[in-house]
Parts: C-alpha cells; sequence; structure tokens
C-alpha cells in the first residue's frame, strides 16, 4: 500500500488501486491529491474513494476536474466512490455532476 502523506490530506493506495482520500480537497489538500492522481494515470480508470472526505472547495473541485479532464484524453474516466453530501453538494451546485462516474 502506498501512502502519500504531508498536509491535511491523506491518499492511501489500497490493494485494488483505488486511491483512498482522508481529509478535506482544499487549497492545501489539492497538490497532495493532484500528486497522487498523476502517478496512476495511464489507460485505466481513476478511482477515487472519498468517503473521509468532509469538505472541498473550488480549489479541490478544480484538481479533480483536471484529473477528468486528462482521463477523458486518455479516453477514461474518473470514477468516484463513497461521495459523501458536502462533495456531492459542491457537484450539484457547479454543475459538473456529469464530469464523473459516480458510485455509491
Amino acid at each position: 500500500m502506498t501512502d502519500q502523506r504531508g498536509g491535511p490530506l491523506q491518499v492511501d493506495l489500497d490493494a485494488a488501486g483505488v486511491l483512498v482520500v482522508h481529509g478535506d480537497i482544499d487549497v492545501a489538500g489539492g497538490p497532495t491529491l493532484e500528486a497522487c492522481v498523476l502517478t496512476r494515470e495511464n489507460d485505466a480508470p481513476i478511482v477515487l474513494d472519498l468517503g473521509d472526505v468532509d469538505f472541498i472547495d473550488s480549489s479541490g473541485l478544480r484538481t479533480l476536474l483536471g484529473a477528468s479532464r486528462r482521463a477523458g484524453e486518455r479516453g477514461t474516466a474518473v470514477h468516484l466512490r463513497n461521495v459523501g453530501s458536502a462533495v456531492r453538494r459542491m457537484l450539484d451546485i457547479t454543475g459538473t455532476t456529469e464530469q464523473f462516474r459516480l458510485e455509491d
């Protein structure tokens, strides 16, 4: 398991290759998440488990949207798993839900 710890956001790589995110996806945590996503980018979907994310701001959303854009360029997608109410609300408010594949 890979562990990326360097601030308020932590990202673990589980045995199935899912990036499990812990903490806030914001201006401080976004760069950590982006660095982890970049290491996983290939022709397979990126799967992010957001079950332990209670807050996301516009800079965090920008990180997710950047990953989605790059995935689309590679012909794949970003899957968001265990999306909580805060993240879902941000996606709904900004009209960006369709940029991702949501999993429960």
